[in-house]
């Protein structure tokens, strides 16, 4: 028995199972684990990863997913065969200390304000997602019609760039219209930052029914065909819209000028390519268009709604309710369904987007595949890209925070006390060696989980977003994501996302805190801020259930940006990567039985995956320092 060992000598232990079926019964802490790393890191992280680097990231995702389960193994081992806590293994090893704690447990208290922030974001993508599926406020449905129109606008042009088909063509010409329409009229019901006077959506709709008439012009034909599906033209109007609003930026700046300039060019080429007459007459029709269209919808900045900021401090408070009240089993099958039902409504979006019809221009190519397996960076600066990817890489898989909270789901689901306290006996090691057996199929059964739905939500972000340049962000983080399921789910696509969204982004904010309340109550008493005692540490726990998800939710509506503070979380964790690889060693060696010691093989893949930590770590951490530096 160790000084640290908290098991109790008396209780009594279990024999391991050693059938298939055994086994599976006794897997948990992994779908927990599973629970909490499908929101974040794959949702939302990984998405928007996708959207950025398109493919070709791909195979940074994959390692990202399995390279650190080899950590999680020995870390698990270590509890399993020692009875210590996750903290208080890791505050014994050497180096510099501080107090009570050394420099690992100081890191982690900086890591750990980051997760706060990350939680604060997702507790915020679920109110986003309840705010879209049921608006609070008259304000929050009008503003919601607003953006809803917008983003089908950004979408539809989209798809109307990498369509070939003529007559899908000309719905989507259509559709154009009638949503511009759309939304002009829903932005005329919002209210203006500074008071100024907002559009009349009537000259909006005497501009653009006539173009749905079907004797047009060649110069109609050209803005129906050409340039009112150019996402060009709406970057005109915001670009105008700052200049009138108050904005720096001048009429004669090289980014309007530009843009003009290629607009232009683009109904030039149209028009010569319909007609040998002279184009003098039709650029003067377009160009006229042009001054009515950046007239009607250029906009002042708007009051946003703040339904999502109401929704999250409700679930806030319901989460404080439940974690307080809940169990280990309740929060093991309430993680397991939340994501499962979600997981596989995506891998069929995935599917779908391969066999459909309707999805068939957004199909995903075994060229993209490729691009995504060559170990390639992406478009821009290789340090950006990879500075990016390497956020993501914390987070993604088992993050740092979930690989040090596993130890304690191993501890609450049994697989500590089973074994019992070590002893010399060949009963203790035999016992011993089948739960460290029932450890690993628990950890790779979960990493089988989120590795599958990890690559699902990435190729949905690279296949769509990544097409149409769309990078989720802000208050319409979770109207962005919604668009991945759109081309298979059609009509439906944003109920089963926000329903899907608000499944798996709940679940890691409710498993995330609930791990989170565990590890600091370790931390304070390891730090002698609490009685170093089970009853002291228990209660502490409770307290943080209490407290922990009060301070994400507040953290969110003082004004968190949820992708923001998710990346930086990542980048955090990435740096605590190969501090956990180093700690796995120590303790594989250290204190490992030697009855109980991997294979070789074992060691040498444990080894390798400290150094591939130990990689990612180092260059997250120049990556965002040579950010900062420019």
């Amino acid at each position: 028995m160790t000084e640290l060992d908290t098991r109790d000598p008396n209780a009594a232990v279990e024999t391991p199972p050693t059938s298939i079926r055994g086994i599976l019964s006794k897997l948990g802490p992994g779908l927990i684990i599973a629970g909490s790393i499908v929101g974040s890191g794959e949702l939302i992280a990984t998405t928007t990863t996708g959207a950025k680097g398109g493919f070709s990231l791909l195979w940074l995702i994959v390692i990202g997913c399995l390279i650190k389960v080899f950590v999680q193994i020995e870390l698990g081992r270590y509890t399993i065969t020692t009875g210590v806590t996750s903290i208080k293994g890791l505050s014994k090893l050497p180096g510099p200390r501080l107090g009570r704690g050394n420099w690992f447990i100081w890191y982690w208290f900086v890591m750990f304000i980051f997760i706060m922030g990350q939680l604060g974001g997702i507790v915020g993508g679920v109110g986003q997602a309840l705010s879209i599926s049921m608006p609070i406020t008259e304000y929050g449905i009008e503003h919601n019609a607003y953006r809803e129109a917008e983003t089908v606008l950004e979408v539809t042009r989209a798809q109307h760039s990498i369509t070939t088909d003529p007559v899908t063509r000309k719905t989507l010409q259509q559709q154009i219209i009638d949503t511009e329409i759309a939304s002009a009229s829903a932005f005329a019901k919002l209210t203006a930052v500074d008071d100024e006077a907002l559009p009349n959506p009537e000259n909006a709709r005497l501009l653009l029914k006539p173009l749905l008439a079907s004797d047009l012009s060649l110069a109609e034909r050209c803005i129906v065909e050409q340039l009112l599906p150019d996402p060009r033209l709406r970057r005109l109007t915001k670009q105008l819209s700052g200049i009138q609003f108050g904005n720096t930026i001048s009429a004669e700046s090289p980014k309007i000028v530009g843009l003009r300039t290629e607009l232009s060019l683009s109904t030039d080429a149209y028009l010569r390519a319909n007609t040998e007459d002279e184009i003098t007459q039709h650029q003067a029709t377009i160009a006229s268009f042009i001054q009515y269209y950046t007239d009607a919808f250029t906009r002042p900045a708007i009051h946003a709604s703040n339904d999502h900021n109401w929704y999250a401090a409700g679930l806030t408070i319901v989460t404080m309710a439940l974690l307080v009240i809940g169990r280990y089993t309740f929060i093991q099958t309430f993680s397991t369904v939340m994501v499962a039902l979600f997981t596989l409504v995506t891998i069929a979006n995935v599917f779908g987007l391969q066999t459909m019809d309707s999805a068939i221009a957004w199909k995903i190519q075994w060229a993209d595949i490729k691009e995504g397996l060559s170990f390639g960076l992406g478009p821009g600066e290789w340090t950006e890209s990879l500075g990016f990817a390497l956020a993501t890489f914390g987070i993604i898989g088992v993050g740092a925070a979930e690989l040090i909270a596993y130890p304690y789901w191993c501890m609450e689901h049994g697989y500590a006390s089973f074994t019992g306290v070590r002893d010399q006996s060949e009963d203790w090691a035999n016992r011993a060696r089948g739960w460290i057996r029932v450890m690993r199929w628990d950890a790779w059964c979960s990493a089988a989980v989120y590795t599958f739905a990890t690559v699902s939500f990435f190729l949905l972000g690279a296949a769509i977003l990544g097409r149409i340049h769309l990078i989720p962000a802000g208050d319409d983080m979770v109207r962005s994501l919604s668009v991945m399921y759109r081309p298979v789910f059609g009509p439906t696509a944003q109920f089963v996302f926000l329903f899907g969204a608000i499944a798996v982004l709940y679940s890691t904010f409710f498993v995330a805190s609930a791990g989170n309340a565990r590890m600091l109550s370790d931390v304070l008493r390891t730090l002698g801020w609490i009685k170093d005692t089970d009853d002291s540490y228990r209660r502490s726990v409770k307290w943080m259930c209490a407290i922990l998800p009060a301070v994400c939710g507040i953290t969110y509506i003082m004004g968190v940006k949820p992708v923001v503070a998710i990346i930086m979380s990542g980048v955090m964790q990435s740096i605590m990567l190969p501090m956990l690889g180093g700690a796995a060693i120590y303790f594989r060696y250290k204190y490992c039985d030697e009855r109980l010691k991997p294979t070789r093989k074992s060691d040498i893949l444990l080894i390798v995956s400290a150094i591939g930590l130990l990689i990612a770590g180092v260059f997250a951490a120049y990556t965002k320092v040579a950010s900062f530096l420019g």
